[in-house]
């Protein structure tokens, strides 16, 4: 299978024979997806569901999500950190005035003095803007934290909804299975007074309505636990009649696009990338640091004796200062191997989510096909069990069938009932993995406090 190479380059801000050399590293990636889609997904790629209530819950999980707000506050942190980093690249500016008089001696005149001072570090070696690049960089890989955490949450609620009405159809059928089984044992009872059939009959079947019983006790409570975890994850909306899906039905296959170009195109992976060039950035400022340093200081000032004649004469001062390290221990050293070594970290990280991400959507291709063939041979399995239970209960009333088979045939039918419904319940939920392996950023929340 030819593949294809998702190039890595270190691109630097300065040409100064400080930049580290980078041989180049790719992450090898086949030339197509298992099995690509031909349908363009919308990038709110909820809406391709027939759940129009998935719209409203999105965009009230993306105002009112608690744990989206920290990373949104994260990221503010990161712009704020990064619009204090300018500073390095501008001259200081200070204003001192002092004032002195004396009163020990009579003779004493007061004195006064104003003073401007400006200093300036000249950026030989583009140290500061390898620094400045280097928390740029790393503001835009936390903005990529947020639209992850964007994606993962609408992943959330996606599946808390389709798990809700998977749980309460569940929940329906138990309580239909119940009431089936209680017109079942009244029918087994008037066979045993009429001496057609043994007491053990009687009390198989009533065991299997207090089995029902309590599986219904389970499911009730499973639906109202999921019910809570989607007023959670929507910031506090709590509500017990939340409905959850009604329609299983599954979209078309997404067009899967070329995997490199895909893989790229998803928020974790973006900051991976972004994380990688920052500390390329980093190791440029360390060997920079290595270098001598030249800094211009001006200074101005005036001192008087009379506060009249304070701004009559000024002194000023031109100063360059050269600071190079002569001897450290090999602490500079030390630091350019340590920021090499978290680049080549960067650098397999990088890689690594790569074929994470590659690998995600391989495997939900892959379970594609093979939970259509569970749903459709699902399906029949249940026509046919119904269709078996509906003849022996007619047998039974003739008295022409024996109560085991009924039995076996009910506990059957039940058991393929309730499979269906997870069978397709898991392919919701696979799509449901793919559109979030799949997607890049997602549309702007409105109200979005990250807006």
């Amino acid at each position: 299978m030819r593949n294809t190479t998702i190039p890595l380059a270190f691109v630097f801000l300065s040409a100064c024979a400080v930049i580290p050399e980078r041989s180049g590293v790719g992450v090898d990636l086949p030339l197509q997806f298992a099995q690509p889609g031909e349908v363009t997904t919308p990038a709110a790629w909820w809406n391709a569901f027939p759940e129009p209530e998935l719209e409203t819950l999105m965009q009230q999980a993306f105002r009112n999500n608690p744990g989206l707000a920290v990373v949104q506050a994260r990221l503010r942190a990161a712009d704020a950190s990064l619009r204090g980093s300018r500073a390095d690249l501008f001259p200081s500016l200070n204003l001192s005035a002092t004032a002195t008089d004396g009163f020990a001696d009579s003779t004493a005149e007061a004195v006064s003095q104003v003073g401007l001072a400006a200093a300036y570090e000249l950026d030989l070696w583009a140290r500061l803007r390898h620094l400045r690049g280097a928390d740029l960089l790393e503001a835009q890989a936390t903005a990529q934290d947020v639209e992850t955490a964007r994606m993962t949450l609408a992943s959330s609620v996606a599946t808390l909804w389709f798990q809700i009405g998977a749980a309460r159809e569940r929940l329906a059928l138990i309580q239909s299975d119940r009431q089936n089984y209680e017109i079942t044992l009244k029918l087994i009872e008037l066979r045993f007074r009429q001496g057609l059939l043994s007491a053990g009959n009687v009390l198989q079947q009533r065991q299997l309505l207090e089995s029902t019983r309590s599986s219904e006790a389970a499911a009730s409570s499973e639906l109202a636990q999921l019910r809570n975890a989607l007023g959670e994850i929507l910031g506090g909306d709590w509500r017990d009649d939340w409905a959850g899906a009604s329609d299983w039905q599954v979209p078309a296959l997404p067009r899967t696009g070329v995997p490199a170009e895909t893989v790229m195109n998803r928020p974790d992976v973006q900051q991976a990338w972004l994380r990688v060039m920052a500390a390329d950035h980093d190791v440029a400022a360390a060997i920079a640091a290595r270098f001598p340093q030249l800094e211009l200081s001006v200074s101005y000032s005036t001192t008087d004796a009379g506060v009249l004649q304070l701004f009559d004469q000024w002194i000023g001062s031109l100063t360059a200062s050269l600071l190079g390290p002569v001897f450290d221990g090999g602490g500079r050293r030390a630091e350019v191997d340590r920021q090499r070594a978290v680049l080549d970290q960067r650098v397999a990280e990088f890689r690594e989510q790569t074929l994470v991400a590659f690998r995600e959507i391989q495997d939900a291709l892959a379970a594609e096909g093979a939970l259509q063939k569970q749903v459709a041979s699902l399906e029949q399995q249940q026509a046919l069990a119904d269709a078996a239970v509906q003849s022996l209960l007619v047998q039974l009333r003739n008295g022409t069938s024996d109560f085991p088979s009924l039995l076996g045939a009910q506990v059957d039918f039940s058991a393929v009932k309730r499979e269906l419904l997870t069978a397709r319940q898991q392919r919701i939920e696979n799509r449901i993995s793919l559109y979030r392996a799949l997607a890049g950023a997602l549309p702007a929340a409105q109200n979005d406090n990250n807006a």
